[in-house]
């Protein structure tokens, strides 16, 4: 009698299992500064928003260090800087995301068969640190108004 009601117990808990956090996945050419500018400013204004949700960088051709430029902006704008080496956007990321942005650079095709895939194009290259981060953080901060009305509408 016992195993059955805990039984019946754990399978209506199944049932009301909290379906998962958006997972975000930013991507820039070598995974090391756009994306970790806008997983950085994701993951922060996020958590002060109250969204229940998470970032991750990766990158197309990553390079074997985080850039320093980026690292030193995020410093001096008082936000704690990522230890992650950048890594290949990889199968699983693509899988797990509920959506992915390609911030100046090209997605493999299965990111961008997955329909999960937009673009950042306007993100300026050569225009120094605070111009890249501005433009990141417009998108981020819309992106995140996007993701609270969902979550406010799921009632979550």
């Amino acid at each position: 009698m016992i195993a059955h009601l805990l039984m019946i117990a754990s399978l209506s808990m199944a049932q009301r299992a909290v379906p998962a956090e958006p997972m975000v996945v930013f991507v820039c050419e070598h995974g090391a500064a756009k994306s970790v500018i806008a997983t950085t400013y994701f993951n922060k204004i996020a958590a002060e928003r109250g969204l229940h949700a998470r970032a991750i960088y990766r990158g197309v051709n990553p390079q074997a260090d985080l850039s320093v430029g980026a690292l030193k902006g995020l410093r001096d704008d008082g936000l704690t800087v990522p230890d992650q080496k950048p890594s290949p956007i990889t199968q699983s990321d693509v899988d797990t995301a509920t959506i992915m942005f390609a911030i100046g650079c090209t997605l493999p095709s299965n990111a961008t068969a997955s329909g999960k895939a937009d673009t950042w194009d306007d993100v300026p290259e050569d225009k120094g640190y605070g111009a890249t981060r501005d433009a990141i953080k417009r998108h981020v901060e819309r992106l995140i108004d996007d993701l609270l009305k969902k979550q406010r509408s799921q009632g979550k």
